[in-house]
Parts: structure tokens; sequence; C-alpha cells
């Protein structure tokens, strides 16, 4: 499974670009034809390397890993909409919510690059399409910032709030509106277990790193 391999061996086939939005990062990763290395697999990079200087010099980075959630105890309707204003320029992204979603309160969706797509539909805003059923459900998404167990296929922060230690994640999440966008991971003050679910597509402060996706289907079925 990719989320398996050893992250020495991922650092060997993964190449990272700096300062990229999402859209740019989506684009060149067609273009490469490269999926976005997914949050579990950073997950492994940052927890696991003793390599300090490989870490501080390729974080922080967007990873392959999207999340979709709503405001604190509103479900799930027909559609999600998540709205922002950057450098005064108006930007959105919707999303159809599929109809077994409907109605959920609290949990999140989750789907892994290659498998969503953002299509412009013009003046900054994009429709999330999604290739096939590979879509994970948190059944228990954090309310509020704060420590929790990581989902284990997917390394969202999950359920309860947890006690700071080596199995939990720290959570930074909107508290007061819908979000859908990619998931950062990065090395700073708080360390290595910092999940960002609150970074809007268009910012380009963050890299990327692309995996060939010859390599990623040699090595791991995407999907296991």
């Amino acid at each position: 499974m990719l989320r398996s391999m050893d992250p020495e061996s991922v650092k060997q086939v993964i190449e990272v670009h700096r300062d990229l939005t999402v859209f740019e990062a989506l684009a060149l990763a067609k273009r490469e034809r490269s999926i976005i290395v997914p949050n579990g697999i950073h997950d492994r990079i940052l927890t696991e390397t003793t390599d300090e200087q490989y870490l501080r010099q390729n974080y922080p980075l967007w990873t392959g890993t999207l999340v979709i959630y709503e405001k604190p105890d509103r479900p799930f309707g027909e559609q999600v909409v998540f709205s922002w204003e950057h450098n005064q320029v108006k930007y959105s992204i919707s999303f159809n919510i599929p109809e077994q979603f409907r109605g959920k309160r609290n949990g999140a969706l989750v789907v892994e690059h290659p498998d969503f797509d953002l299509i412009a539909l013009g003046n900054n805003k994009y429709e999330l399409r999604i290739d096939g059923q590979n879509v994970h459900q948190i059944d228990v998404f954090p309310k509020k910032d704060g420590c929790y167990i990581p989902h284990a296929e997917t390394g969202v922060p999950q359920g309860e709030n947890a006690e700071a230690n080596s199995n939990t994640r720290h959570l930074y999440r909107l508290n007061d509106s819908s979000y859908m966008g990619l998931l950062v991971r990065s090395v700073d003050y708080n360390g290595r277990q910092v999940v960002r679910a609150s970074w809007r597509a268009s910012f380009n402060w963050f890299g990327v790193a692309l995996m060939p996706l010859a390599a990623a289907t040699e090595k791991s079925d995407l999907h296991d």
C-alpha cells in the first residue's frame, strides 16, 4: 500500500515544487502525470525521519488529501460551498454532496489525489469533482482545534479530544464556516504533528510534493 511505503524510499522518488496555489499544484500534477503525496505519507516522513535539514528545506507542503466539512452542528445538505476573499479577489469552491452523506452532522468527507479535480467555472469559481467512489467518511470530525487520534487510512484527526502525545495529531480548523481544501503539513514551533485543515486554495505560501504515477503504482495499489 502506498501509505505503508518506507519514508526513506518515498523521499527518493518525490519531487518538491515551491510556492504554488492548490490550483497550480493540481495543474502541475496533471502535466507531470504525478500524484500529490497524501497526508498519510507526509505524516510518516514527519514523525519517523531524523533528518531535520530535509524537513526544514521541504516543508510546509500542501498534501494530496482533501477534506470537506461543514460549520459545527450544521448537517451536510445537497451542496457545500466554501467562499473566501484573498487579495480583494473573491473565490469559491462548490461540491454536490453524495446522497448517502446528506443530513450527517459534525463529520467530514476525505478524498485523496488523484481521485478529485477542481474544475474552473469562471470568475474564480470552481467545482470539486470526484472520480469514483473512493470517499472516506470521518464520522466524528472535531468541532474545535485540539489533539485527536488520526483516522487510520487518511491520517485526518478525528473523534474526541485527547492528550497530546506521539499518537495524536493537533488539528487546526475553521470554526465559523464550511471548508473545502487540501491539508497542510509543516514543521514549526508546534512541532511535526500539526494538521491544518484551514488554508485557502488561492494561497501560494506552500510547496507540493509530487510522486510519478508510474512509481506509485509500481510499488502499491493507491486505494488499498
